[in-house]
């Protein structure tokens, strides 16, 4: 079974962001051979949900300044989405194997952090979401937005990682730090009257959160067990699409909330919700699960414990048609190729298993 912990602030639309990222797979996934469905109704209503929600919160935008808050209902309990990963048209679900995201509340670090512990004991991979505006905006001398500590909660997560976690409790994970709501930084990108001033504003996002997550990321390449262990990418996304950040506002109970508009000058294609980049963050999760599948068939990985489910990823694949795959998946994943300017603000940290 293949677990993936999701971590990020309240409401700072996780729903809405895995509702996009499942949405958009099909296309991202033609030519692997591989394809991931839903496994249970829960989940399937759930995120459909989501994305009706958001598809109506679209037309508020079209207004000017409307506060974002997307993820109806929030729960303080964990949320689980489940689905299956399997071959061809994934019509033998009984053949795949079940893919779960575990959706967590950012409070669980402080309040339950053994339940924590067990989940990451169990996943292969950690999600941390990362509500941008609040990253980004408000800059301050520290290389990232006044409001970013407060909202993305990244010491929190450092403490839980360095005083709960072992390095084993962590070896050979990926960790994606996923920046949502990157929409106004990356019209800011496309914007000609811009270009003038020679700024990569998705690259300055990218920037944002090595500087935001400092501590974590130094953790976890320089901690003993640890060193070049970990998978670690940056890997942004527009969650809904025609929408920008313009401002935060205090609400009545005197938060800070952030409010958007629909941009002018976006082409038909961009207008209302159409997100893009999220299948992204899925391609770089099954690269990474294909490589470890193919190390383990080669009998180069640990045969049981963590990888005893890579024998399970690609039932019925030969190494050949895992590394075909693998191939297409490369091909679809942006990435920084180790040029100055990254694509879009994807790059990789840390890369152990070459990916």
């Amino acid at each position: 079974m293949i677990n993936v912990l999701m971590l990020g602030g309240k409401r700072c639309g996780k729903t809405t962001t895995l509702s996009a990222m499942f949405s958009s797979l099909g296309v991202a996934l033609a030519g692997t051979d591989l394809a991931i469905t839903y496994d249970s109704e829960h989940t399937a209503n759930e995120l459909n949900i989501a994305k009706r929600v958001i598809i109506e919160k679209m037309k508020e935008f079209e207004s000017p300044l409307t506060s974002c808050e997307v993820d109806e209902n929030p729960s303080g309990g964990k949320r689980e989405y489940s689905f299956r990963l399997t071959r061809g048209s994934a019509a033998n679900k009984v053949q795949g194997i079940p893919f779960t995201i575990h959706d967590i509340p950012g409070e669980w670090l402080v309040n339950e952090p053994e339940k924590v512990k067990a989940l990451i004991q169990v996943s292969q991979i950690i999600i941390i979401a990362i509500d941008t505006p609040y990253l980004f905006a408000k800059m301050t001398d520290k290389g990232y937005g006044k409001y970013h500590e407060e909202a993305n909660r990244p010491a929190e997560i450092t403490n839980f990682f360095k005083n709960t976690l072992s390095a084993d409790d962590l070896l050979n994970r990926m960790i994606l730090f996923v920046p949502i709501k990157c929409e106004r930084y990356y019209h800011l990108d496309r914007d000609p009257h811009l270009k003038a001033f020679n700024r990569h504003y998705m690259s300055e996002v990218t920037q944002a959160v090595i500087n935001g997550y400092k501590d974590l990321i130094y953790y976890l390449r320089s901690a003993t067990g640890l060193v070049n262990r970990c998978t670690i990418a940056v890997t942004p996304i527009l969650s809904a699409g025609g929408i920008d950040f313009i401002s935060f506002r205090k609400n009545e109970e005197g938060k800070m909330v952030s409010y958007y508009q629909a941009p002018e000058g976006l082409l038909p294609h961009e207008r209302g919700y159409s997100p893009k980049f999220c299948e992204q963050p899925m391609l770089y999760m099954l690269a990474y699960l294909l490589v470890l599948a193919i190390t383990n068939q080669n009998g180069q990985g640990n045969q049981s414990g963590f990888f005893a489910y890579a024998k399970n990823i690609t039932q019925g694949m030969n190494i050949q048609q895992m590394q075909a795959a693998l191939h297409t998946i490369r091909t679809k994943m942006k990435r920084n190729n180790g040029i100055a300017v990254q694509e879009d603000g994807y790059i990789m940290i840390q890369n152990p298993m070459n990916l």
